[in-house]
């Protein structure tokens, strides 16, 4: 009887896995649009105060997704640049503007003459660093294979480009994607040993395999699944507790 329970409970997991992932590759217009920046801005979860960074099991495999789009692995004239980046560019816009709304808290100190700019810094400043994922989205989905391979190609383009967004014009190196995997003393020790930018590669992997794998040949091998994501955490926090 357990086993059968079991069983039906992982039948029902997937499919509802299943279901999440077709509705995000056939979105289209306005509903693509709120898909991509919820799942960024419900990212924003897994930083400071909050240290939620589990919500990035679900919320970085819609982003890969949405760059599979409905015909995910059929040619350049299935997937276009621009589809790509503005996949990438939805999702961090949503990131971006839920995590940095406090800036315009600094327009508000004299409301009266500068009040009118808040909406403008909350927003444009978000668009702005949001332009740097969708640059790696588009790079990342010019070369975009099936299974594990799109996502190691993606955490390279995605932490690239977090690098280059820590030093462009001086640099804004807030809400780096590798701060997911700081939330806790111990696995925050891992970046005295690999760096915050590494980390931000790392997070891609660790965050975006699991859903991704289980939905396509490896959810059969839930095991390898996810070891893919435990071992890097086993590791971190190992390295963490002893150092």
């Amino acid at each position: 009887m357990a086993d059968i329970s079991l069983q039906s409970f992982r039948s029902g997991l997937v499919n509802q896995i299943l279901r999440l992932k077709h509705l995000v590759i056939t979105a289209t217009g306005w509903r693509r649009a709120v898909i991509a920046m919820s799942a960024g801005a419900l990212s924003v979860l897994a930083l400071a105060p909050f240290y939620l960074w589990p919500v990035m099991f679900l919320t970085l495999p819609v982003l890969i997704w949405l760059i599979d789009g409905p015909h995910p692995f059929e040619g350049p004239a299935k997937r276009s640049l621009t589809t790509s980046f503005t996949a990438g560019w939805l999702f961090a816009f949503g990131y971006f503007v839920a995590g940095l709304f406090w800036i315009g808290e600094a327009f508000l100190v004299e409301a009266d003459k500068l009040g009118w700019l808040l909406p403008f810094a909350v927003t444009l400043l978000p668009a702005g660093l949001a332009l740097f994922w969708g640059f790696a989205a588009a790079t990342s989905s010019t070369y975009w294979k099936p299974g594990l391979s799109r996502i190691l190609n993606l955490s390279l383009t995605l932490g690239i480009a977090e690098w280059l967004r820590g030093h462009i014009l001086t640099g804004f190196p807030w809400n780096l994607l590798g701060y997911t995997l700081t939330s806790s003393d111990a696995l925050m020790q891992s970046a005295s040993l690999i760096g915050t930018y590494a980390l931000g590669f790392w997070a891609v992997i660790v965050f975006g395999s699991p859903l991704i794998l289980f939905t396509e040949a490896a959810r059969r091998r839930i095991l390898s699944v996810m070891t893919v994501s435990a071992l890097p955490l086993i590791f971190a926090a190992t390295f963490g507790i002893y150092k």
